[in-house]
């Protein structure tokens, strides 16, 4: 095994978080949503249990952090289409723009669940505050994007409202989702309500939220 070298400058340390962080998510993909040890972090990363450790105080931690690294992810997605569709974008394309990026990449919402159920729970209470304020700027972000592509709102009332748009996101795929183990349970039962287009429930929700908030007295 190589030995491995300690980062001592700010570059080094954020590089190697950063790779952690991408480990776990690609582990985390290939185990079909199952989060996978610290250990086995470490060692797909070619760092020790104890390096691991020092970036990141528990399991939880890892991966309530992961969940604000695939955030990000999922807005600069959206933003880098959103500047080559220019400004005169409707609400049913900014919908499907912000509901697209999940259909490919659905772990995100399963990790989301996993974070408003246990993650949180096990984790210190400044490293949550200090990721609702990573969050926080993201959205701030996003949000003085949207608000030039449709005026009349301030930024602090489109945070809001995509903090509702994720609301709306996880909720339905809480509801539309079947795991394996549902299936099998169903068997070949009409389910119907349940076995919903995930990609076009979300975009024609997330469409007419939007109308609403824009317009709210149409």
């Amino acid at each position: 095994m190589p030995v491995e070298k300690r980062a001592i400058n700010e570059k080094d340390k954020l590089k190697r978080k950063d790779k952690i962080l991408r480990t776990a998510w690609y582990l985390f993909e290939q185990n079909d949503g199952q989060l996978p040890t610290v250990s086995v972090i470490a060692r797909a990363s070619g760092l020790s249990k104890g390096s691991v450790y020092l970036y990141f105080k528990t399991k939880s931690e890892i991966f309530l952090n992961l969940y604000i690294h695939q955030i990000k992810a999922w807005h600069l997605s959206v933003e880098k289409k959103l500047k080559k569709a220019g400004d005169q974008i409707s609400i049913e394309e900014y919908a499907a723009l912000t509901a697209e990026y999940l259909v490919k990449k659905p772990l995100l919402l399963t990790l989301g669940s996993m974070v408003a159920g246990e993650l949180e729970k096990n984790a210190d209470k400044a490293v949550i505050l200090e990721l609702k304020m990573e969050l926080a700027r993201v959205l701030s972000r996003r949000s003085q994007m949207t608000a030039r592509l449709f005026p009349g709102l301030e930024i602090k009332e489109w945070m809001n409202i995509h903090l509702r748009i994720y609301a709306l996101i996880f909720g339905l795929w809480q509801m539309y989702y079947s795991s394996p183990q549902i299936h099998q349970v169903l068997g070949d039962k009409e389910t119907g309500l349940f076995e919903s287009d995930f990609y076009k429930s979300a975009r024609d929700s997330v469409t007419v939220f939007l109308k609403g908030a824009l317009n709210p007295d149409a």
